[in-house]
């Protein structure tokens, strides 16, 4: 964990790197959002991970629409779909640590961030446990292995949760280090 954390602090130094992480997560959105249209055109849905309400019963009912070019695509997707969700996390771990430098450079600088780092990556585990049960109930089926996919539909939910509650922290801590940063500037110039 302390690589992960020495990568975060990295990346929350440089704008340019959040910039970066922002432009890649919005292209590798893209490309989800444009595979999982292929795929809507072959079984008349799109990728599992793209519905918003999921059952064990929908994923049950929209593999027998699976093609072998169905399969191929979700595979084209998965591809992209395993490093979507740790180059988001990477991005709301740094702007989360970018406001706290700015608005607690003391806490900051104590460094007991550092054991909160892996909280922000629970949501990349939750879709990787979701992308890997996904895959296993598309390559396997028939027949569907039902254990999985509530698996996968659990590990869904569970990385939404997760993921929402990372970004409304990330928000915060950055609205409130510009804030502090503003006004340090600000009277810095009445100064």
């Amino acid at each position: 964990m302390g690589t992960l954390s020495r990568l975060v602090n990295a990346l929350s130094r440089r704008w340019w790197a959040i910039a970066l992480l922002a432009g890649v997560i919005v292209w590798m959105a893209r490309t989800l959002m444009a595979v999982s249209a292929k795929l809507k055109v072959v079984t008349g849905y799109h990728a599992f991970d793209m519905q918003p309400r999921l059952g064990v019963e929908d994923i049950a009912s929209q593999l027998t629409h699976y093609t072998p070019e169905a399969v191929r695509l979700y595979s084209t997707f998965s591809s992209t779909d395993f490093m979507f969700p740790f180059v988001s996390a990477l991005f709301w771990a740094a702007l989360l640590l970018w406001g706290l430098r700015r608005a607690r450079p003391d806490v900051y600088q104590a460094g007991g961030w550092q054991r909160f780092v892996p909280w922000l990556f629970v949501g990349c585990a939750c879709d990787w446990i979701e992308n890997v049960a996904n895959a296993w109930v598309v390559g396997r089926f028939p027949p569907l292995h039902t254990g999985v996919a509530w698996l996968a539909v659990i590990a869904k939910y569970a990385k939404v949760a997760a993921v929402s509650v990372t970004a409304v922290l990330a928000v915060a801590f950055a609205l409130w280090g510009a804030s502090v940063s503003i006004a340090r500037f600000v009277q810095r110039r009445k100064a």
